[in-house]
């Protein structure tokens, strides 16, 4: 593959874009001379995207660019690795795994008749892709944190669950923009993942206002995003990647985006046409089968979550007391699953 975007930090420095190729990474910087601009931060970078594009990709496609970056470039450990992404808006879209919505039904109403059950919630499923539309909630640009930074688990969080998704990044400002062409209008793809405090989804004081995403969905830290940001033009099918995330080593979610209700391009053109989508901007696609209210299993200090999607990379979270927890958990590099 060839090189991909980081953001990345020393202690003495703000985080500043780079590439990163086989280990070693160079600060974008290096090819201001080629055209590209706002080299000095991503969020810059992004929102300069659509002149960007064609630059950065004959950049990442030389193999001088590579043969300097092996010559040159500097290890990657030497660095803290933040979030890809400074995304002015963060939409996540909400049961959108045909067997995540399977899983859900029938774990709410137990074993009995799950064969009949379940074939009913498929049938529904069905209808839902044909005439129906995504359901989108937008999630608090400060829950956007690091792949290695820590998770806070304060008191009394007793359901604080994980979703991995497959994060897509906006290249270009898309309004009521059509399917066909929707993928057109996309930067790259990232692993993100949208961390939920299960009892906060349904206000109980006032349950027919319904769900509640601040409480449930925007504290700082709830968004892990990256490594890095793949390149659009990298992933030639995005409905082959397979999103996948384990806990303590276990692994409890191994999707694959061919399983969603609406497709990323589907997404896309459904959130365009309801408002303007900017550059940067981030949509979670949705989340596969596996989540710890299905497990009966929440988030608690100690634990270790790796997730990743196949060409995506992989961050990891370790957990942490809230109240006198390590705030310095993990600034290291993730791996290729």
């Amino acid at each position: 593959m060839s090189p991909v975007l980081v953001n990345v930090s020393t202690a003495a420095c703000t985080p500043f874009p780079a590439l990163l190729f086989e280990g070693r990474v160079m600060a974008l910087a290096q090819w201001r001379a080629s055209g590209l601009r706002g080299t000095s931060s991503v969020a810059e970078f992004l929102n300069e995207w659509e002149c960007n594009a064609d630059r950065l990709k004959q950049v990442v496609r030389s193999e001088e660019t590579q043969t300097l970056i092996a010559e040159k470039g500097v290890e990657l450990a030497a660095f803290r690795i933040h979030e890809p992404i400074a995304p002015r808006q963060v939409y996540c879209t909400i049961g959108n795994y045909s067997e995540q919505v399977v899983q859900a039904a029938l774990d709410a109403h137990g074993a009995a008749d799950a064969p009949v059950r379940r074939e009913a919630v498929l049938a529904s499923i069905e209808t839902r892709r044909r005439v129906g539309t995504p359901y989108v909630c937008v999630k608090g640009t400060a829950a956007v944190s690091g792949p290695f930074d820590p998770l806070p688990v304060e008191a009394g969080m007793s359901t604080l669950d994980w979703e991995v998704e497959i994060g897509v990044v906006i290249g270009r400002r898309a309004c009521n923009v059509d399917v066909a062409r929707a993928l057109d209008y996309v930067a790259g793809y990232c692993v993100v993942n949208d961390i939920t405090l299960r009892d906060r989804v349904v206000r109980t004081d006032v349950p027919v206002l319904g769900t509640d995403w601040l409480q449930s969905k925007s504290r700082a830290g709830w968004l892990p995003t990256g490594p890095w940001l793949v390149p659009a033009w990298d992933i030639e099918a995005p409905s082959a990647l397979r999103p996948w995330l384990r806990l303590n080593g276990t692994l409890m979610q191994d999707g694959q985006a061919g399983d969603m209700i609406f497709s990323i391009a589907e997404q896309i053109a459904y959130l365009s046409a309801h408002t303007s989508l900017q550059p940067g901007d981030l949509i979670c696609t949705g989340t596969p089968a596996g989540i710890g209210s299905h497990h009966g299993r929440y988030l608690r200090a100690g634990d270790v979550l790796e997730a990743g999607v196949s060409a995506l990379g992989t961050q990891r979270i370790v957990c942490v007391d809230a109240v006198g927890g390590r705030s310095d958990v993990g600034a290291g590099r993730g791996e290729e699953r």
